[in-house]
């Protein structure tokens, strides 16, 4: 049963990804912006990092092979799309002792004054305001800085065989900007469906 739960959640994503990532996504000078991250953010926190970065780099092939249009396949976005995925799953899902602790420290004396839609929970990496906060900081940080705007920028300029400075300034700035949207569109989302999602979906992943 589990398997074929894992199945069903794996195709979702990945046509969610495709759909989001492909045909509602917005194209603008060698950038595409769209609300793929939902999916992925999603995929991550319920999946973990290494089916979450299978799904990713599957929804890049799959989405190459459905919209040619948009662009060659070129296996370095493949990589970077595994990537993503992985941080998420490693941020928002994994459980990290020294950022955990951190976290706590910080929130301790404001604990009692503090309401949350969830509550607190030893497994549950998001189960305080702060935690999300931070955790979906990291993940956003990671996929729209470093694996975005420095390594798919550097992608581009090798498939379109020119430096990589012409395209670096414009998809920093982009990436810049989609930094903040992540983190609250993610935290918004977890808020509405973060109990939907440890009561229904985690039971059947055990």
């Amino acid at each position: 049963m589990k398997k074929y739960y894992i199945t069903i959640l794996c195709g979702l994503f990945i046509a969610l990804q495709v759909v989001l990532g492909r045909w509602l996504a917005i194209d603008i000078i060698f950038m595409r912006v769209s609300l793929v991250f939902i999916p992925m953010a999603l995929g991550g926190v319920i999946l973990g990092p290494l089916w979450n970065g299978i799904i990713c780099a599957a929804a890049d092939i799959a989405g190459f092979l459905l919209v040619p249009s948009q662009g060659a396949y070129f296996p370095g976005f493949t990589v970077s799309a595994f990537l993503s995925g992985a941080a998420y799953g490693f941020f928002l899902k994994t459980p990290f002792q020294p950022l955990d602790d951190f976290l706590k420290n910080i929130t301790k004396p404001k604990c009692n004054k503090q309401s949350s839609t969830l509550q607190q929970s030893p497994t549950n990496p998001l189960s305080s305001a702060s935690s999300l906060a931070v955790r979906t900081f990291l993940a956003a940080f990671c996929v729209t800085i470093i694996f975005d705007a420095f390594l798919n920028t550097l992608w581009i300029s090798i498939v379109y065989e020119r430096a990589y400075i012409v395209y670096f300034t414009t998809r920093f700035i982009k990436s810049l900007a989609m930094l903040p949207i992540i983190v609250i569109v993610f935290g918004i989302i977890w808020r509405t469906l973060g109990k939907f999602i440890e009561r229904n979906v985690y039971p059947k992943l055990r």
